[in-house]
């Protein structure tokens, strides 16, 4: 069972590694006529940078990841730390939940260094960081809280579950199932009130741009008090747009960035297109998309359950709920790959429809120009390879959904 564990790591890791290299030598392809007329020579030359500069970090963090997952599973790290963390406590929930704690711990503090470089010297090399070190220790403060809340509160229920149907997996099923579908349906709900947590949104301020937005909502039948502004520049210069939420908490979200760097023609356009996302009721769909693939992942998560070898063979004394969690993680990563391209798929579907739904009800001129104003302040790929797109990609590539707006009729 080990060897198949540690095996199913390395093949993933290898195909992983072998898209992102086929996606990085495909920076020089021929330039999409759509496209040509974005970046300038020097643009360009400086795009090639960063996207070299970030498939570097890429590979170095997937490499660290990986071994030092490979090192933990192969000397029976996850036995040791059975053993530590029983001699603490004689209670099951609290076993699980400190096993998982310290696992999480040790992961925070190999991840944080990376992920400080990544903002401090990559992001702002490129002149996109505009985070203060304060302001990241706050924020990782703030989601480490979030975390432990929220995934001990997890963690803890489906244990309970567990505990209460283990002669009965059938039921353990369906009531872990029932459980994580109202846990998914609630954090849909309340999405908005995390997002908070981190960053200042408020009402659009009265202004003649907002009173294009309030012509543009009432021709669309959306409430335009949902719009709201993200101070997103306090983080970084690059710009965004969501819609999110269901029922009466659907809101549209601009960041501050986007408004002031774009004409109101292509914040209208943008706008528009969160708006079709509403109209095609994108995020409803997305959810049930959701719920079916719960299904698979409470499969997996019995499976792992009801195979006490899976335990054994990286040194535990028997099934360990905790050791299932981290078990499940690395099992799903093959899994996901189909289900990836599949969502990804119909994420891809909805960006198009929502951006025929925006050139329809404003200007296909100020959609395109919209695509093109993110593409150059995101330093958006051009030339993405088609493996990984159909693979990674949640939205088309910029010069596709450029084509197919200029191709509405």
């Amino acid at each position: 069972m080990k060897l198949i564990v540690l095996l199913i790591i390395m093949v993933v890791f290898v195909f992983d590694t072998t898209i992102s290299v086929l996606n990085y030598r495909n920076r020089k392809a021929l330039m999409p006529e759509s496209v040509e007329d974005i970046y300038d020579p020097e643009k360009y030359q400086t795009w090639l940078k960063y996207n070299m500069a970030n498939f570097k970090f890429g590979m170095i963090t997937s490499v660290i990841s990986t071994l030092l997952l490979l090192l933990f599973l192969s000397f029976n790290f996850f036995g040791w730390l059975e053993g530590a963390v029983n001699d603490l406590t004689a209670s099951l929930t609290l076993q699980t939940l400190l096993f998982m704690f310290v696992f999480y711990v040790i992961t925070l503090l190999i991840n944080l260094p990376l992920k400080y470089y990544q903002i401090f010297k990559i992001e702002a090399t490129f002149g996109f960081n505009k985070m203060t070190p304060k302001l990241f220790w706050i924020d990782t403060l703030k989601g480490f809280i979030l975390t432990i809340v929220l995934g001990s509160g997890l963690i803890a229920l489906l244990h309970f579950i567990f505990r209460q149907f283990e002669d009965n997996m059938l039921w353990f099923m369906l009531f872990s199932y029932i459980s994580l579908a109202i846990i998914l349906v609630l954090i849909y709900f309340l999405q908005k009130y995390f997002m908070r947590w981190f960053n200042k949104i408020e009402p659009m301020a009265d202004s003649p741009l907002k009173s294009e937005i309030d012509a543009l909502g009432a021709k669309l039948g959306f409430e335009v008090k949902k719009i709201f502004v993200l101070d997103a520049s306090k983080r970084s210069t690059k710009l965004n747009a969501y819609f999110s939420g269901l029922g009466k908490q659907k809101e549209v979200v601009l960041f501050d960035t986007l408004i002031e760097k774009m004409s109101s023609e292509e914040i209208l356009a943008v706008l528009a297109h969160e708006l079709g996302h509403a109209t095609h009721k994108d995020t409803t769909k997305g959810l049930f998309r959701t719920l079916l693939l719960l299904l698979v992942y409470v499969g997996l998560l019995t499976f792992i359950l009801l195979t006490p070898s899976l335990f054994t063979a990286f040194g535990l004394t028997g099934v360990h709920f905790g050791f299932t969690i981290i078990l499940m993680m690395v099992l799903l990563e093959p899994v996901e790959i189909p289900i990836s391209i599949y969502m990804n798929y119909a994420s891809r579907k909805a960006e198009f429809q929502a951006d025929g739904f925006a050139a329809k009800n404003t200007s296909k001129d100020a959609m395109v120009s919209a695509l093109k104003k993110l593409t150059i302040e995101n330093f958006a790929n051009l030339t993405p390879h088609p493996l990984y797109v159909f693979i990674h990609y949640s939205h088309p590539p910029i010069s596709q959904r450029i084509e197919s707006i200029l191709a509405e009729n």
